[in-house]
């Protein structure tokens, strides 16, 4: 109880504060979508079939939604002002699935421009206008982030140069400004990966409207293969990084990092011996609903470690076979989990424990990402 009771008294210390932060800061996601009382959740999967899925559940694990793709999807993500669910198609991939989850009919299905393909990921802007991705000019090897406008037919309208190779996962700031970018640093053909003796991750920021370059943040060239991927941004502006090494097994090397405007990365620190069974590979990171608490998940260890963020401490880890996917609900210190096994569960921070959630339909295997419905 010592942990649960330190924890406590630091929510009661600083809640006031959080709570200004959060109005002050409102944004759509806040807005979770709710059918009969229970949230709901997007993910990709694949199915017993073979076949590729996106689909819609809720908290306590029916299914609203299967939805057949083309190919492996990565982050599924909805419209913040229609039922709409986009499927983003995994790197090397070009398409993006848009499905109405009410009526259950493809709304779009769009495809990258001739010379491009995306890496996975895609934010909405809060009005509901512009599909933001990353994607890599191949003929350049650069990265780049595509703004497509929704009511103009998903017409691509600006392209930024991410001032890096091979990004990954973008967040877009909850005041609109300022897009937050993981440059994971390689240079791939398909899913070779052919520069990993010079590669060279970063954490950008941009600028959402022109795409000038506000910032960026760089690892000790040391960790030069610590690639960053996934990342979230709490309301307060802090990011939380999931890092995956491109060396040597045995390197000590760290695979997760925080940053704040103007800082350093600050590397986080996990006990070796835990380190040791991770393989080097993180898969998502996630905020809770306070941002007081973080989640990473690390699905070749079987672990997601829970981590107190306002002293960058591990407050420990619940063991899960092949779980990957995060999410936050609305009580602060939970997330509910997916794996690649099919399950899902919920884990909360006062107890370091999970709880079986039954997903009542045929059989699948969660692919990397969970994310909140938002409405």
């Amino acid at each position: 109880m010592e942990i649960n009771r330190r924890q406590f008294l630091k929510w009661l210390t600083i809640a006031p504060a959080v709570s200004s932060s959060f109005s002050l800061a409102a944004k759509a996601e806040d807005n979770q979508a709710i059918i009969d009382g229970q949230a709901l959740y997007a993910s990709a999967s694949q199915g017993d079939d073979g076949l590729y899925y996106i689909h819609v559940v809720n908290s306590e694990g029916h299914e609203l939604m299967r939805h057949p793709v083309p190919d492996r999807a990565h982050q599924v993500i909805s419209h913040p002002t229609r039922p709409w669910i986009l499927g983003i198609a995994r790197r090397p991939g070009t398409f993006i699935e848009i499905v109405d989850y009410q009526i259950l009919t493809l709304v779009k299905r769009v495809e990258s421009e001739p010379g491009y393909h995306l890496y996975g990921h895609a934010q909405v802007t809060d009005d509901g206008r512009y599909i933001i991705t990353t994607e890599n000019n191949i003929a350049t090897d650069e990265g780049m982030v595509i703004v497509r406008d929704i009511e103009d037919d998903f017409a691509v309208v600006k392209r930024f140069r991410t001032q890096g190779i091979g990004p990954h996962q973008v967040i877009l700031s909850r005041d609109q400004k300022t897009l937050v970018v993981a440059n994971g640093g390689i240079r791939t053909e398909g899913r070779e990966k052919t520069n990993l003796d010079t590669m060279k991750p970063s954490l950008v920021y941009l600028d959402a409207h022109s795409g000038a370059l506000l910032e960026q943040a760089f690892l000790a060239d040391e960790y030069h293969q610590c690639s960053i991927r996934h990342i979230d941004l709490s309301a307060q502006g802090q990011v939380i990084i999931a890092m995956q090494y491109q060396g040597h097994p045995a390197d000590q090397v760290p695979i997760m990092a925080s940053h704040r405007r103007g800082e350093p990365l600050r590397p986080l620190e996990i006990p070796p011996a835990l380190q040791s069974q991770l393989d080097q590979y993180c898969g998502s990171a996630c905020f809770d609903q306070s941002g007081l608490y973080a989640a990473v998940s690390a699905p070749r260890g079987d672990q997601v470690m829970i981590w107190d963020m306002m002293d960058y401490t591990l407050i420990g880890t619940v063991k899960t076979k092949d779980g990957c996917g995060l999410a936050r609900t609305h009580k602060t210190g939970e997330f509910i989990v997916s794996t690649g096994r099919g399950r899902l569960y919920h884990v909360d921070v006062a107890g370091l424990e999970r709880k079986a959630i039954r997903f009542d339909a045929t059989p699948v295997h969660w692919d990397n990402h969970l994310f909140p419905v938002i409405a």
